[in-house]
């Protein structure tokens, strides 16, 4: 899913124990850390509840790492790509392994490339709105809703015009974009460790009532506000896990660099050590931005640093740089994305006899799967744009019924939720590879370099994931939200209930049905057809021009 295919041998075994884990890092940290914290404060309305969480999560991902450790090993004795396709085709069969191939490629890259852009417009929008006028802003959600919507459009093509014809502009948006937005980690990192050396005084809701400094076991502290009793804390754990595990997508990508580390050794203490560092920053940022954002402008980081400095430029130019931080998530997703549809045509896992999804052109990109992949965002855009809009017209005609709903500062609805259900989706395909290396273990199925911590590993792994998809599976179908205390109908909730069960089975229903389509047009096809796209696909896995592009 992360890595190339068919990587050449000269590139086999390039990185040191160093090299790997900035590589590591560079991938695995994206966007999600600098955006998630203010939505899970909506969710949860407790800075404690939110940190304790990003420790749970982070606890079931190196549980997770570990298992992957002997499941990566397969690919890496027969040295072909460690990808969740591979791994899951040699544990359980060709015959399973499409419907993962499809759900990448045709849902799970579209929709968070097209949520990612939305993500952007946001905030690209808080960035630049002057913070004196947020609340007038946001009192103004139409207006809101054009601004991220026009905007997140106009990223989303930008990155696909450049991506779909050459390759050259897209690698250099990947290298700066990853210089930037490692910039504000650094400067974000030194001000939480002051923050943890009471350097600076927290003063706002989330961390400080005014009676001292947060504290972690006070329960009467600001820190720990919104805490109720136990089954009601661990079910909002559970419910902001999704989003938490989306910070983490791409921990694979550690799993995966196996057959590529000059040591076995080498790889993995830069695969646990880099997912071990990961965690100490996501955690201290989340205290930066509790200790000095507030709900007024949101618990982010630009207006963080507004609150710290009072310049408006910085918190501008740091805000800007998270936005680029976004885009590149959106570039790097894509060019994913086009590789691995044109990956399910050589796999004859999707429809095209005539080879043409496989064909390359002078820059070596599969032009036509990067076309397909646009297609796909832009729909997935416009479908996620058209269900906010209706859930916010519902907000706005019925707010009165909501206490207090004064402003809105998120159009993420159906959007958002997406998002956190397609991970929850995806973390469902990695443990279903974990429970096929468990089954590896009796059935000897595949040589793997087996790992003494595997059991524990895999067992915990597995049964967290189990417990995070129950709950919020429950909280899908709870029904109560739609009604006050008094049980009067609140229409926004009902409108929002109702696509969210659409999405729910649109998504399901193209995971079932779609590979089982393509599966049965593969079969009809006519020889002759097969043998030139045989052609094709050795030319493709030798990175040739496609004669068609000459």
């Amino acid at each position: 899913m992360y890595t190339k295919n068919n990587l050449n041998k000269k590139e086999q075994g390039q990185y040191g124990l160093l090299s790997m884990l900035a590589l590591i890092v560079g991938v695995v940290i994206g966007s999600g850390v600098y955006v998630v914290n203010d939505s899970l404060y909506r969710i949860s309305n407790s800075a404690g509840l939110i940190i304790i969480t990003w420790l749970l999560i982070s606890l079931v991902i190196l549980f997770m790492l570990v298992a992957f450790i002997e499941i990566s090993s397969i690919t890496a004795k027969t040295k072909e790509a460690g990808t969740i396709n591979n791994w899951f085709r040699h544990l359980f069969g060709a015959k399973y392994s499409k419907f993962i191939g499809v759900f990448f490629a045709l849902i799970y890259f579209p929709i968070l490339i097209s949520v990612l852009a939305i993500i952007s417009g946001e905030e690209f929008f808080k960035t630049i709105w002057p913070l004196s006028n947020q609340s007038q802003g946001y009192d103004s959600p139409y207006l809101m809703f054009l601004f991220v919507t026009i905007f997140a459009f106009i990223f989303v093509n930008i990155i696909f015009t450049i991506n779909t014809y050459t390759t050259k502009p897209g690698k250099k948006i990947q290298g700066i974009g990853t210089i930037i937005k490692l910039i504000p980690l650094v400067l974000l990192i030194f001000l939480g460790l002051l923050i943890l050396m009471n350097a600076f005084t927290a003063n706002n809701q989330a961390i400080n009532n005014g009676e001292g400094n947060f504290a972690f076991f006070d329960p009467n502290a600001a820190f720990n506000s919104g805490w109720e009793n136990g089954s009601s804390n661990l079910k909002i754990i559970l419910l902001m896990a999704p989003t938490v595990m989306f910070s983490f997508d791409g921990f694979l990508f550690a799993a995966s660099l196996q057959n590529e580390s000059k040591k076995t050794s080498t790889y993995k203490v830069a695969a646990v050590s880099g997912v071990l560092f990961i965690i100490l920053i996501y955690i201290l940022l989340s205290l930066f931005v509790f200790a000095f954002g507030d709900q007024e402008g949101g618990y982010i980081v630009s207006n963080a640093l507004y609150n710290i400095t009072g310049q408006k430029w910085l918190s501008t130019i740091v805000g800007i740089m998270i936005v680029v931080s976004v885009i590149t998530g959106i570039s790097g997703n894509s060019i994913t994305q086009n590789r691995m549809i044109a990956d399910l045509s050589v796999n004859n896992e999707i429809k095209d006899l005539d080879g043409n999804l496989i064909a390359r052109n002078k820059a070596k990109v599969p032009q036509n799967s990067a076309k397909l992949s646009w297609i796909l965002a832009i729909i997935w855009f416009f479908i996620f744009r058209l269900l906010d809009l209706c859930i916010l017209l519902s907000i706005v005609e019925n707010k009165d019924q909501l206490n207090p709903f004064n402003t809105i500062n998120s159009t993420l609805f159906v959007s958002g939720w997406s998002l956190n259900f397609i991970t929850l989706i995806s973390y469902t395909f990695y443990v279903l590879v974990i429970i096929g290396g468990i089954k590896n273990r009796f059935d000897k199925k595949v040589e793997v370099e087996k790992n003494k911590l595997f059991y524990p590993a895999a067992f915990i792994s597995v049964f967290m994931i189990f417990i995070i998809l129950i709950v919020f599976t429950i909280d899908l179908f709870d029904y109560r939200s739609i009604f006050t205390d008094s049980n009067q109908l609140i229409v926004s909730e009902l409108v929002s209930y109702i696509f969210h069960i659409i999405i729910l089975i649109t998504i399901i229903s193209i995971i079932i049905v779609v590979p089982i389509y393509f599966e049965k047009d593969v079969k009809k096809a006519n020889q002759e057809k097969l043998k030139a796209k045989e052609k094709l696909i050795k030319a493709y896995k030798m990175q040739k021009i496609d004669p068609r592009y000459k």
